[in-house]
């Protein structure tokens, strides 16, 4: 449905935001409270934009000394800031503001020095004021990943006020990297690979056995493993891969399988599907304790899982309500009846069904159209209603399982995707095999009625 992309997208993807947190590999992060001189201080890092596309122009990156009892910059802040990419030092130089805010513009350029500049003009100069606004350009910032800092707090309150503080922290750049795999069902099909921690490399689409992989570098020492908050890959999966539109995902970090809950299915935010993998403090130290080889890297797998995921619950175009879905027999096939079992939830409210609605319910078969549409009304007890559809004999491929007009509200529409799996296949038994094995089998019960019988003494 293409009008899922402004109200729905707040309620579904609230659970992906990523907020301030301790920890690095965030596009934003505020480091742990500490106590300099007789100030409970803590520094806040952020970046934008998010995202580093084809569009991309620069980032800029927020540094702000706070007190931890007013959220408000300290002034009087030197910083000597180092930055680092993988193995490689970036920059390193001394920044003051007198606010104790500090905003950096990243510009990348394809080559040559890096330069800091103070921006402010000549007033500045001339009155010794800093603004905290610098312009950093050169081959820096040009690609997504994770970038690490050492600061040192020189002075804070005053510039004659100084004192001696440490940090080590980092900010991942997101980045998006695109596909082209090769399917023996479906042929071409696109993949794009947003990675919200480090670069992704190593690609690789196995159609045989029906898994993508990648891989990401990663630091699994103890101190690393306790200091990463979160790790989020964003796989999107065009809706024609038909194999891959399932209800359920099996998902591997170096061989060893996520929890359910670290794997998010989201189909509002994008034409496509896309498949969340967000690793979390306990993910983490689970894959670290049970990893056999431990590489300075993550290797991912995904593949469709064999189990369902049922029941689907997703939000209505206007997050009127929740429609909650499930079919029967799991695997839809070519010419048989499907039961689609569903129930219209309450948005706010746990497994909190609405009072009996009217409801428009369609099948759509890719360029068939609808092959299938019925209206009713929902349960009064609030139990499932369920509606029976005849699938097609002559479509495989994938559909899209649509309801409409949820109480008469033209806004109140959601779907859900689905597929008709191809029927298995049944080998081929030529009859006059079956002849011939028919014919030794009466012949063989023929000879031992016919045949005299020996005894034997001994």
């Amino acid at each position: 449905m293409k009008g899922l992309k402004f109200i729905v997208a707040f309620f579904v993807l609230v659970s992906f935001v990523v907020i301030p947190a301790y920890g690095d590999g965030l596009a934003s992060e505020t480091l742990p409270p500490s106590i300099i001189g007789n100030r409970n201080v803590t520094l806040s890092i952020n970046s934008s934009p998010f995202l580093i596309d084809n569009f991309h122009v620069g980032t800029q990156v927020n540094f702000a000394l706070l007190d931890v009892n007013s959220q408000q910059p300290i002034p009087g802040v030197t910083l000597s800031i180092a930055a680092f990419k993988d193995d490689n030092s970036l920059f390193g130089h001394i920044f003051k503001s007198d606010n104790g805010n500090f905003l950096i513009n990243m510009t990348p350029e394809p080559s040559g020095d890096i330069s800091v500049d103070e921006t402010g003009g000549i007033l500045s100069g001339i009155t010794g004021s800093h603004s905290g606004s610098y312009d950093v350009k050169g081959p820096i910032f040009n690609e997504g990943g994770l970038y690490r800092f050492k600061i040192e707090i020189l002075t804070m309150g005053s510039y004659d006020n100084q004192v001696s503080k440490s940090y080590n922290a980092a900010i991942s750049i997101p980045e998006t990297k695109y596909y082209q795999t090769y399917d023996n069902q479906y042929g071409k099909q696109n993949v794009t690979i947003i990675a919200f921690y480090d670069k992704i490399g190593n690609f690789q689409y196995d159609s045989n056995k029906q898994v993508m992989s990648f891989s990401m570098p990663f630091d699994w020492s103890d101190d690393n493993v306790k200091q990463v908050s979160v790790v989020h890959q964003e796989i999107k999966i065009p809706r024609t891969f038909s194999d891959f539109i399932v209800t359920k995902y099996d998902a591997q970090v170096n061989g060893v399988k996520l929890n359910d809950k670290a794997i998010s299915i989201d189909d509002y935010s994008s034409d496509e599907r896309i498949v969340h993998l967000i690793l979390y403090k306990q993910d983490l130290a689970n894959v670290a304790k049970m990893q056999q080889n431990q590489k300075q890297e993550m290797d991912f797998t995904v593949s469709p899982s064999n189990e369902t995921g049922f029941p689907i619950i997703q939000y209505t175009r206007n997050a009127q309500y929740k429609v909650s879905l499930s079919w029967d027999p799991p695997k839809i096939l070519p010419g048989t009846t499907t039961k689609f079992r569903f129930q219209v939830l309450d948005p706010y409210l746990i497994n909190k069904t609405v009072d009996s609605i009217g409801y428009d319910f369609s099948i759509i078969a890719g360029k068939m159209g609808s092959v299938f549409h019925t209206s009713g009304q929902t349960n009064s007890d609030g139990s499932a209603s369920i509606v029976s559809v005849p699938m097609p004999a002559n479509y495989t491929g994938p559909i899209t399982i649509a309801f409409e007009n949820l109480n008469g509200n033209s806004f109140a529409e959601s779907e859900f995707p689905g597929v008709v799996s191809s029927p298995p296949v049944v080998p081929e038994f030529p009859y006059t095999s079956i002849l011939v094995l028919l014919l030794i089998f009466s012949f063989t019960i023929i000879l031992t009625r016919i045949l005299p019988r020996k005894n034997y003494r001994i």
